[in-house]
């Protein structure tokens, strides 16, 4: 491997990305993260996701580090997106913003220098002046984002892994049954916008009565444009790599009184649960009924599509019996297993001049992630 080349702080001047800095700053991580697609395919990707209702018109930034005087030679690299949160503090609550950092990427050429600090530090100067927080899903590890300011927030993840039988050949692609299929429909995309408003205002109303309990609270909204945001980019890999696209992005019961969002990822062979929605008057029992019935479909979704695991984070007890139930009901075909997360998409979150506060993630599921 080559050495890196020998630069400074001083020698990088730092900025929002042009759109020809911003692709080949695409290029260049697509070289790492495009597999199986091609960088080309890749950078198309990118593009048609900062044009997302979540994304356009300047939601979504791109910053780089680029060297002194040569704005085509990018050195590091990121993505700020600006979202609503809800935040609950000494017993008020209140809508604020709070930013999603994804892409974090420093050029090979320029890697072991600290050039990817240096980055983010002037990223965090331009988050502060317009928002309370934000967030970040570390891959390397908990120490390094955490030496910036991004305290790391422990977080349980719930895998369903379906076990295909043993009689089940090579050229055999086993699917689920659902045990009660009445009792859910799947949702399309157009389905979900008035579901998210429901969901944000009983959001907003369980914030009202979060009481002065010495910590500060936060939740992202799940927002139409946020849920969408994570299907379009499943809807646009499936395009590229499958012969179709699938059309369920969740189910609801039948009854109505509670539905799922869903995405499927394709690279890493998994359909990950968004987020899981109880909002209606119903028993415990019954939530745990509703859950099961939900997770259930979302298995079938998975086995159609020849993804072998449904994944949910942050499970709370009720979702986790639910899950469980799903075990019981397929007891020779399910393996449902509760771990806490410690080697990817660790989450980590900052509030805005780098203060530190008890702080309190609400609804830290899937959704969130950027």
């Amino acid at each position: 491997m080559a050495q890196p080349l020998a630069i400074t702080a001083a020698d990088t001047e730092f900025c929002e990305a042009t759109p020809e800095q911003r692709e080949l700053a695409w290029k260049l991580n697509g070289a790492a993260w495009a597999r199986p697609m091609s960088i080309e395919t890749y950078v198309a990707q990118e593009f048609h996701l900062s044009e997302q209702e979540l994304t356009k018109d300047g939601r979504c930034k791109y910053w780089v580090l680029h060297l002194t005087g040569y704005p085509r030679q990018v050195i590091a690299s990121c993505e700020t997106t600006r979202k609503k949160v809800l935040i609950s503090e000494n017993g008020v609550s209140r809508e604020g913003y709070g930013y999603g950092i994804a892409s974090v990427y420093t050029n090979p050429d320029y890697r072991r220098q600290g050039m990817a600090a240096t980055l983010l530090r002037r990223v965090q100067e331009a988050m502060d002046r317009d928002s309370d927080l934000s967030v970040l899903y570390s891959d390397i590890g908990r120490q390094y984002y955490s030496n910036l300011g991004w305290h790391v927030v422990p977080r349980d993840e719930l895998t369903l892994t379906y076990i295909a039988p043993a009689s089940t050949s090579d050229n055999e692609t086993p699917t689920l049954q659902h045990s009660q299929p009445g009792s859910i429909r799947y949702l399309r995309l157009e389905d979900l916008r008035t579901l998210c408003e429901v969901d944000e205002l009983h959001l907003s109303a369980r914030f009202d009565r979060i009481p002065a309990d010495g910590a500060r609270h936060v939740a992202f909204l799940p927002s139409f444009a946020q849920i969408s945001w994570q299907v379009a980019r499943a809807e646009f890999v499936a395009g590229k790599l499958l012969d179709g696209t699938p059309e369920n992005v969740g189910a609801i019961t039948s009854n109505g009184r509670a539905w799922i969002y869903w995405s499927h990822d394709w690279k890493r062979k998994k359909l990950k649960i968004l987020k899981v929605v109880t909002v209606l008057e119903s028993t415990q029992q019954q939530r745990i009924y509703d859950i099961r019935v939900l997770v259930e479909a979302a298995l079938v979704e998975a086995t159609t599509w020849g993804l072998g695991t449904v994944l949910l984070w942050n499970p709370d007890e009720e979702t986790a019996m639910g899950c469980k139930a799903v075990g019981d009901v397929h007891p020779h075909d399910i393996d449902v297993v509760i771990d806490e997360n410690v080697d990817h998409s660790i989450s980590s979150l900052r509030w805005a001049g780098g203060k530190h506060k008890n702080t309190v993630w609400e609804d830290n599921y899937y959704y969130c992630w950027c």
